[in-house]
């Protein structure tokens, strides 16, 4: 089996921050196939994705990290293998104001465990400061039960900060994993 790439890929619903939180990390203006919606579930959302959200960041020792966001509807499912293909990180994020969001985390987490099994996976709960009974401590309980062990964390896809932070605790959990 190859090395993976240094590839990592963030995935989530519609409205869960993927392309903020590309744009968020990027060393360069990201390429991004946003196209204005006709209507949105939460009344605030005016674009989506309909392709793929695609920037890079230069790690440390000078290597590129290739960034990407996939689109969340399922119509448009077919491009996540080709995306994740060699990733070694996907980041699952869910907003805070999905109606089910520990359903649609397990539901993405065992998607993406079955088309990138060699990635590490790690879950960013987004929109937490609108909806804070969405705590943590029991997201984790519930990935637990559901078997999936791994770094799950608030983060505002906003912030570069935070979310170099998910990235970091992935690439972390994914070292402390093959070590």
């Amino acid at each position: 089996m190859s090395q993976p790439a240094n590839k990592l890929v963030f995935v989530g619903g519609m409205g869960a921050g993927k392309t903020t939180a590309v744009r968020a990390i990027s060393d360069v203006e990201p390429v991004s196939t946003e196209m204005p919606l006709s209507e949105d579930a939460y009344g605030d959302k005016v674009e989506t994705t309909v392709a793929l959200d695609y920037s890079s960041i230069e790690l440390d020792d000078g290597e590129l990290l290739h960034v990407y966001g996939v689109p969340g509807q399922r119509y448009l499912d077919f491009m996540w293998p080709m995306v994740c293909e060699g990733a070694l990180g996907v980041i699952v994020l869910v907003s805070a104001r999905h109606p089910d969001p520990i359903a649609s985390t397990v539901e993405l987490l065992q998607e993406f465990s079955r088309i990138a099994p060699q990635a590490s996976l790690a879950v960013g709960i987004t929109r937490t400061d609108e909806h804070p009974e969405l705590l943590v401590p029991d997201v984790r309980q519930a990935l637990l039960d559901a078997g999936f062990r791994l770094p799950v964390m608030r983060v505002d896809a906003r912030s570069a900060t935070q979310v170099t932070f998910l990235v970091k605790s992935l690439l972390s959990y994914r070292f402390a994993e093959t070590s």
